[in-house]
This record gives C-alpha cells, sequence and structure tokens, in this order.
C-alpha cells in the first residue's frame, strides 16, 4: 500500500475517533443531568465517632433534647446504612447509562508469506468503545424502584434510629435523678441507723443494753451502708451510661435538673383506638418496612423478568499499525441480545427475590402487631400511672408529712430523742414521686416516638416550629 493511501486511512481513523468521542461526551453528559443524584451524606470518621462537645456539668433536660446526635454510634450505625443503600442506588443506576472502554495493545508479529505487508513486525492497536443500553423490557426500571425503595427504607430507619436515641437519653436522664434521690434517700436512713447504733454502744457501756441488740444494730447499720455503697456507684453507673450514649464520654454530668412534668398527670391518656390508627400511619420504622416491601417486589418482577432481551447500541473507533481486510477503524451498531439458558440463574434470582419479600412481609405484619399490643399497653399505663399511681403517692406523701409532724411534736415534748424515720419516708415519697411522674413521661415518650412527634412537643409543651427545628437536624444528619 502507498504511503498517501496509508495517511488517508489514517486520517479517516483520527475522524472516527472525534466522532466517538464526541458522542461519548454527549451520551455520559445528559443522563447524568436527567439523574441527578444528592451527594450522600458525610462520613463520620470511624476512629472518632464522639466527637460531640462534652455534656455541660449542669445539664437540663432541655438541653439534653436538644444535643446533635451526629456522633453517636448508633446513629452513625444507622447513617451508613443508608450511605451504602445510596452507592447499590447509584451501582444500579450505572447499568443504565453510557459505557466507555479503552483497549490498547503493543504486540510484535513475525508475518505470514501470503500477507499484503510481509515485512510489517509491528501489529499495535488502540481502540475505544462506546455502549449504551437502548431496551430491556423494564427490568432496568423495576430494579432502579428497588434501589430507590431501599434508600427511602433505610432513610427512614436512620431518622427512626435518632428519635429512639432521643428516647434513651430520657431514660438515662431520668435514672441518674432516680440513683441521687435513692443515694439521698438512703445516706438519711444510714446517718439515723448510726446514731441508733452508737448510742447503743454509750448505753452498753452504762449496762444499759445487751450484746444482743448492739448486734442487731450493727447488723441494719452494716446492711444500709452496702445499700449506699451500690447507690452511690449506681450514681456514677448511671452518669457514665448517660454521656455514653449521647456519644460524649468525656465529662460526665456533675448535677441534673429535674424537670417539672406534673402537668401530665392532668392529660387524659389517649384512645387506644386512635392511638393505634395514628402508629400504624405515622410510625417510622413501619414505614421503612413498607418500603422494604415495595423495593422485594420490585426486585421480584425483575428477576422473573432476567431472561427477556436486550437492546443495546455500540460504536467502537480502532487505530492498528497493521492493516488488515477484517480490521474496520470505525463501527456502529445495534445490538440484540436474547439469553436462551443461564445454568438455572433465573430460577435462583426468582427464589432469592421471594424469599426477600417474604421476609419483608412477616418483619412488616409482626411490627404491626407489635405497634397494636405496644400502643395498647401504653394507654393502660398511663390510665395505671395518672390513677393508682398517683394516689399512692399521695398517700405516701401524706403518711410522710403527718409523721414528720407527729415526731417533731414529740421531739419537742422531748418524748423522742430524735426525728427518727420521719426524714427518711419523706425522702421515700419522693423517691416514689419521681419513679411515678418519670414512668409517665416516659410512657407518653414512646407514644411520641410512635407517632413521629417531637419529645419536647410531648413533654415540655415546645411548639412544633422550635422542636422540629432539631428533627430537621436529625435529618439532615
Amino acid at each position: 500500500m502507498d504511503r498517501p493511501e496509508r495517511v488517508r486511512r489514517r486520517h479517516g481513523v483520527l475522524k472516527s475517533w472525534r466522532l466517538a468521542l464526541g458522542l461519548l461526551v454527549t451520551g455520559a453528559t445528559m443522563p447524568a443531568a436527567a439523574d441527578a443524584t444528592p451527594p450522600p451524606p458525610p462520613v463520620i470518621d470511624q476512629g472518632r465517632l464522639a466527637n460531640g462537645a462534652p455534656l455541660p456539668e449542669d445539664l437540663s433536660l432541655e438541653q439534653l433534647l436538644s444535643l446533635p446526635l451526629e456522633g453517636q454510634y448508633g446513629v452513625v450505625a444507622a447513617r451508613s446504612r443508608y450511605q451504602r443503600r445510596l452507592a447499590e442506588q447509584q451501582l444500579t443506576r450505572s447499568a443504565n447509562r453510557p459505557q466507555a472502554m479503552f483497549e490498547g495493545r503493543l504486540r510484535y508479529v513475525e508475518p505470514s508469506e501470503l500477507a499484503t505487508e510481509s515485512d510489517q513486525h509491528d501489529d499495535h492497536r488502540a481502540g475505544l468503545s462506546l455502549r449504551q443500553k437502548l431496551f430491556d423490557f423494564g427490568r432496568q426500571d423495576e430494579r432502579e424502584a428497588a434501589a430507590e425503595a431501599r434508600v427511602d427504607g433505610a432513610r427512614l430507619a436512620l431518622l427512626d434510629q435518632a428519635k429512639r436515641q432521643r428516647l434513651a437519653l430520657l431514660r438515662a436522664y431520668f435514672d441518674v435523678l432516680l440513683a441521687d434521690q435513692r443515694y439521698q434517700m438512703l445516706n438519711e436512713r444510714m446517718a439515723i441507723l448510726f446514731i441508733r447504733y452508737d448510742r447503743a454502744r454509750d448505753r452498753r457501756e452504762l449496762g444499759q443494753t445487751s450484746e444482743y441488740d448492739i448486734a442487731v444494730f450493727e447488723r441494719d447499720y452494716q446492711e444500709v451502708m452496702l445499700e449506699r455503697g451500690r447507690a452511690d456507684a449506681e450514681r456514677r453507673l448511671s452518669r457514665r451510661h448517660l454521656a455514653e450514649i449521647a456519644g460524649r464520654p468525656d465529662v460526665l454530668p456533675r448535677t441534673l435538673e429535674a424537670p417539672d412534668l406534673e402537668s401530665l398527670f392532668d392529660r387524659e391518656a389517649p384512645d387506644a383506638d386512635e392511638l393505634i390508627a395514628s402508629a400504624l400511619e405515622q410510625d417510622l420504622r413501619l414505614a421503612a418496612l413498607r418500603r422494604q416491601v415495595d423495593g422485594s417486589e420490585s426486585a421480584l418482577v425483575a428477576a422473573r423478568g432476567s431472561n427477556l432481551p436486550s437492546i443495546h447500541s455500540e460504536i467502537n473507533a480502532d487505530y492498528y499499525t497493521r492493516e488488515g481486510s477484517m480490521r474496520d477503524p470505525f463501527r456502529a451498531g445495534v445490538y440484540l441480545e436474547f439469553p436462551l439458558f443461564r445454568g438455572g440463574a433465573r430460577n435462583a434470582e426468582i427464589a432469592a427475590a421471594q424469599a426477600e419479600r417474604m421476609a419483608a412481609v412477616a418483619e412488616l405484619a409482626e411490627r404491626e402487631a407489635d405497634i397494636r399490643s405496644y400502643a395498647t399497653e401504653l394507654v393502660e399505663m398511663i390510665r395505671l400511672h395518672r390513677s393508682i399511681g398517683r394516689q399512692r403517692v399521695v398517700a405516701l406523701e401524706n403518711f410522710a408529712e403527718l409523721n414528720f409532724m407527729r415526731k417533731q411534736t414529740l421531739y419537742q415534748m422531748e418524748k423522742a430523742a430524735d426525728l427518727g424515720d420521719a426524714m427518711v419516708e419523706m425522702s421515700v415519697a419522693r423517691l416514689e414521686r419521681m419513679r411515678t411522674t418519670y414512668a409517665l413521661a416516659t410512657r407518653w415518650a414512646e407514644i411520641a416516638l410512635l407517632t413521629n412527634r417531637p419529645l419536647e412537643t410531648v413533654l415540655l409543651g415546645a411548639t412544633e416550629e422550635s422542636a422540629g427545628a432539631s428533627g430537621a437536624t436529625e435529618e439532615a444528619s
């Protein structure tokens, strides 16, 4: 072949490459604009999960409920599952976008004696291919629908986890307050028993009491000492637990402000049927499971159509150092692929999709049953705390007050050496009121979780706008 002919053909190859590159750029940019996807949330450094500011030493319930939780390990784990679903969605969408490939080859050959260019030993090649799927009878649409449903489910699960973490913080906050009050009650009881034990030892020196009485006083004192030590340890452990689940273990809170939640006793319990209906509609975990069922159904449809044909277009531009009759510098075509036998892969894909769907449906039905039972239990417990529980607290407080007045009168009349257990009874009554109040508040918080409402609106009477700000922060995180 003469040199001008080679130059002409190679110019044609370069022109084909320019055409292929132009089609590549056009095909790669247009679908990307149509399927614009928001970037995934930022990844939290797994080595520094607890990266928030330390808890203040003086902590209030309002401060606790407004804490950002982006670094808490439970929320980080839920966000990682959401990010994984986003990545899977991007991977699924990529199957319907242009696929470009560059191939190169450096090769030395000994030409055949029959070859046109028998003195040409270089057999190098550079090629650019562009492939675009055109039609696959809806399989790709179903796969993308399944991926989108899984992303939605993971996002709802992330929001649900953040709200559950708020509830866990609330319980931990109440545990600290109760541990402090129990320690105070046992400290007062220990002081009284120590005074009695010390006086008994003094009377023994005067021969006014026996060794048996001394042993009884010492036994009671040591038992309370042990309980007080446990209560003191529980104070520190409860603070550690609060700091850990808040994702801020560096500084433990010293004092906690007891919230005023007495207004909850004046609030009527919701109707059980209405609460069930609202929870079945608003529960985030249930909504996530419903999206999971939607995704499994789309995946099953895609699996059933896996043996259907598909059509794609392909453009190839190649450059060869050795010319040949079968070596085309440019090719463009539309191709049909029709799988005839895949070794049972289709049946396996259908079986796996059916199993996934059955598991999702079963989990959804289980969650609905749990909601009906749980909502009924919450209503009954709220009614119990508002009636019998409150009456018991009032009775204990009434007895403690009258007992204190009686002991005080006897002490002033010098008929009693001290106020005895009167102070302890008042501490016991205070502890029981706190237990009942916090149990009632926890039940209302659980209702807020079931109905997807902010805890601040249910417990502290905050407006939906102010409480929604923290919820928006959680969703963004």
